[in-house]
């Protein structure tokens, strides 16, 4: 079976500043948000995943819904933006609706098993629905017009990607063969038995 996924460019993670979150406040500055940068780069954990909400019911077991990537650095080194890669199409097209929000969850300085300590890392991103976020200045996903570009200064492109494994069409085809053939033997029982 195909993935249809989406990649949503440019989405506003954090902005440089003082934020009241849920654990206190917490100041972010515009080296922590360079550390960031660096740290993905170098890949100093996984990327970052997308999650909804913080702490969800399944606990561990959540999915990932895609994962946050090309972090870099804009607005004069105020804001740090990334690409939400691999989101399921049902939840791409929810987002501007039912997770307008988000907030990210990351690591203050990390400690990284050679020793290096990288002030600011991105663990994952969760969508926020009915909880506000912490840094309350972000775009919000509501804006269509700035999400895909459509009257906007700035343009973010929503792009999508279909997996075929091998021999998955010759498979699919003889599925739907199947399936038809199926109908119409459904379709003439019950035709004759009337």
């Amino acid at each position: 079976m195909p993935v249809d996924v989406r990649t949503i460019r440019g989405v506003e993670l954090v902005h440089a500043g003082t934020w009241q979150i849920s654990n206190g406040d917490w100041t972010v500055s515009a080296d922590d948000l360079a550390a960031a940068v660096d740290a993905h780069r170098a890949r100093v954990l996984r990327k970052p995943v997308v999650k909804l909400g913080h702490v969800g019911p399944m606990g561990d077991a959540s999915p990932a819904l895609g994962y946050v990537d090309n972090l870099r650095i804009v607005n004069g080194g105020r804001t740090l933006v990334g690409d939400l890669v691999n989101v399921p199409t049902a939840v791409a097209t929810l987002l501007p609706h039912a997770y307008p929000d988000r907030s990210v969850e990351a690591l203050t300085d990390y400690e990284a098993p050679d020793g290096r300590v990288w002030p600011l890392v991105l663990t994952g991103l969760a969508l926020l629905g009915a909880s506000a976020p912490g840094v309350d200045t972000l775009a919000s996903l509501q804006d269509v017009a700035n999400l895909y570009g459509v009257a906007a200064a700035r343009r973010v492109t929503v792009a999508a990607s279909t997996f075929h494994p091998a021999g998955h069409a010759a498979a699919e085809r003889r599925r739907a063969v199947q399936v038809a053939a199926a109908r119409r033997r459904r379709t003439n029982r019950i035709t004759i038995g009337v």
